[in-house]
């Protein structure tokens, strides 16, 4: 139905009853959407639909005959079924307008004033029939066809028509389409479909995360689409490219097809020459999506059965409209004084975003205002408010809080040296415990201004923090003295922030056995590898091939913010078999890198689709580091498709310190292909643009 208006009315306000905590979508306002397009020539598996993982249905497609009466191949008899089920489980169905194949034939009943209030009217008497609860226009024409001449028109005029029969309306988009419609068109509709898929600019993913960013921040600050009218689209399905890199229309596989030749396909991203997007990339789309409006998927019969359904990922990361945390306008999942505060600062104007300003509506009627925030601080002041703080101030309490840690708990360091080792001889603190996407644990100091220090008795063995479970918080930590620093083995989304490793025998960070989903975040990192130079690292991502008792598969990591001093080995190494590991707006000096086991440059990559960006580095004279990055061919099909972005390197010579006929290369990787756009490079005579192929050691370079 027609979305709510978030209206700011600053006036004094009396106390009512507070509703409940916990209530019914329909109270409290809709939650994200999940929309699905079901396309008429696959009607007949509706009827295997999970309509409790949906919010909306999208029948797919209806265009107007040579009479301008619209058109669509599903029976009505099977229509109104359709409609009739969906509505039993609190599903809306909307009537999707046009289609990739089907949007020319439009114009010719709306080019005058007349016609088009008779085809639009036309568009109305279907909506009752069928007992649609909105329309859909998905017109996917170029910039250059003339139904964009009188589409505003249309629009308007279908937005009075909806609102008069109280129903919905929306729009499928993608950047080409919209290039004509303009922000207050956009204004018109309940929400817009964002097709962040079919990108043919792409050449190894036609529909990657980076893409969905990126197509939705367009819309938002382009086309001035408020976040929470914004839906992403995933793609069920995969496509594969033609000998010069296109996207094939005659190579495409629905997800249900790439599963069913192995269930491995399932958490991948590409299979075969095929690029679609896997469980862990629609996990981290419907994260994205969640802080919009919600997702939208092509299409609902493309998708697996049971357990490897790309759906149920889609409703157990957003969740359907159902229970909706009253006061939780931040999206949280819990409601707090921080919503107090986000709520207060968007009524003052100083730029907060309310991610879901429904949960606000305390008075229910439809708008925010003081009267809501007066109601929403008492409701908070009358809620019991669970404190998980754990404080502990000797090593056993911190073993027994972090071994015994559960959902949510923070721990709490007092300030202190903390000597694990008399612990019963332990070689490491460690845990298998695990925090939740909602509570996460979280292991900080007590005292910001005076972090913990964590500590082994000698550089030769041990780790100082082991961590095997997911969802963890390590913050602002001084992990020191041990043969490693911070090691995550099969722990997802697990942040190390504002920690400060130093004095490890080998490397400072190891994201191993299958840890992914996990960030590096502001650490600073120095001094390592002082009993195994050739292992020195300060972020050592996945594991060498050679490694067969660890899980090789450690994607989506990222290393941001990190400042890399006296290490041994490489800054960062990133192993064969990793996959889209991000490493930006790091800072590493070239002081102490020992040219041990072949440590030659800041980051060295053997794994596949990584993004560097925005990092400095500076080479200090070291005669040991030979190139910026390095792309290792450790194992076929690996150390390809990178991405090297706005990163500047001061490499003081043009040429090997120790091999004067070898180029300096920014990045040097012979066999790889890979992107590199507004690099800088200073060979000790001032910084030059890094955009000639003599910059790089590769036939296969693309210059963004």
């Amino acid at each position: 139905m027609k979305a709510g208006r978030i209206i700011a009315f600053l006036t004094a306000a009396a106390v009512v009853p507070v509703i409940p905590l916990t209530v019914s979508a329909g109270t409290a306002g809709p939650a994200k959407r999940i929309i699905g397009y079901l396309p008429e020539w696959h009607y007949k598996p509706y009827a295997d639909l999970d309509y409790s993982a949906l919010t909306h249905i999208n029948i797919a497609f209806f265009e107007p005959d040579s009479s301008g009466e619209l058109q669509c191949d599903i029976p009505d008899s099977e229509m109104k079924k359709i409609v009739e089920k969906a509505h039993t489980n609190g599903v809306e169905v909307y009537a999707a307008l046009g289609g990739a194949d089907n949007s020319s034939g439009f114009y010719d009943f709306i080019d005058t004033p007349g016609e088009m209030a008779s085809f639009d009217e036309g568009i109305m008497t279907l909506c009752g029939k069928f007992d649609f609860d909105g329309i859909d226009l998905d017109i996917e024409v170029g910039s250059s066809d003339r139904i964009w001449n009188v589409y505003g028109d249309w629009c308007s005029d279908l937005r009075e028509r909806c609102d008069k029969i109280d129903i919905g309306m929306s729009t499928a988009t993608a950047h080409w389409v919209a290039e004509k419609v303009s922000p207050e068109t956009f204004a018109l509709f309940d929400h817009v479909n964002v097709m962040a898929y079919d990108n043919d600019e792409d050449r190894y993913s036609h529909s990657s995360y980076e893409y969905a960013e990126v197509c939705l921040d367009y819309f938002l600050n382009t086309k001035k689409i408020p976040k929470d009218r914004l839906v992403l689209g995933v793609p069920f399905y995969g496509r594969g490219y033609d000998s010069s890199g296109a996207l094939d229309w005659n190579k495409v596989m629905t997800f249900s097809e790439i599963v069913a030749e192995s269930p491995e396909n399932y958490a991948l991203d590409s299979y075969k020459g095929i690029a679609y997007n896997g469980a862990e990339t629609i996990k981290k789309k419907a994260e994205l999506g969640r802080d919009y409006g919600g997702i939208m998927i092509w299409e609902l019969t493309h998708d697996a059965k049971g357990d490897m359904s790309l759906l149920k990922v889609i409703s157990d990361t957003i969740g359907k409209a159902g229970d909706t945390i009253v006061g939780d306008v931040n999206s949280d999942g819990v409601f707090d004084i921080s919503d107090a505060k986000d709520l207060q600062g968007w009524l003052l104007g100083d730029g907060t975003l309310l991610k879901d300003w429904q949960a606000g509506d305390f008075t229910g009627d439809g708008i925010i205002d003081t009267f809501d925030f007066v109601l929403m601080k008492k409701a908070l002041a009358e809620t019991p408010q669970e404190d998980n703080s754990i404080v502990v101030s000797d090593i056993e309490g911190i073993f027994t809080a972090v071994r015994n840690a559960k959902p949510g708990d923070v721990i709490k360091i007092a300030p202190g040296t903390y000597d694990y080792t008399p612990y019963y001889g332990a070689q490491k603190i460690d845990t298998e415990a695990e925090g939740t996407e909602n509570a996460p644990i979280t292991l900080t100091a007590l005292d910001p201004d005076d972090p913990p220090v964590l500590t082994g008795n000698t550089t030769e063995h041990g780790y100082v923090l082991h961590i095997k479970g997911d969802w963890w918080i390590l913050d602002n930590l001084v992990c020191t003295n041990s043969q490693k620093g911070i090691v995550l083995d099969h722990s997802d989304h697990t942040v190390i922030r504002s920690c400060e490793i130093y004095k490890t025998g080998a490397e400072a960070i190891a994201l191993r056995d299958g840890s992914s989903w996990c960030t590096v975040d502001s650490c600073n990192i120095h001094d390592t590898g002082l009993v195994s130079p050739g292992y020195g690292e300060g972020v050592y991502v996945g594991s060498a091939k050679n490694h067969t008792e660890f899980d090789h598969k450690s994607d989506h990591n990222r290393i941001i913010g990190c400042v890399f001093k006296n290490i041994a080995a490489e800054d960062i190494d990133i192993k064969e078999y990793t996959t889209d590991t991000e490493v930006g707006f790091c800072t590493f000096y070239g002081d102490g890198m020992t040219g041990e086991n072949y440590a030659g440059s800041f980051v060295d990559t053997a794994g596949n689709d990584c993004y560097i960006h925005d990092n400095t580095g500076y080479r200090n004279g070291n005669p040991k580091i030979v190139a910026a990055f390095e792309i290792h061919d450790q194992v076929d099909g690996w150390g390809y498709h990178h991405v090297f972005e706005n990163n500047t390197v001061y490499m003081d010579q043009p040429y090997g310190a120790e091999n004067t006929s070898r180029p300096m290369y920014v990045v040097d990787g012979w066999f790889s292909d890979f992107t590199v756009k507004n690099n800088k490079v200073d060979y000790g005579e001032g910084l030059v643009d890094a955009d000639k192929p003599e910059f790089y050691n590769s036939d296969q370079v693309t210059f963004g």
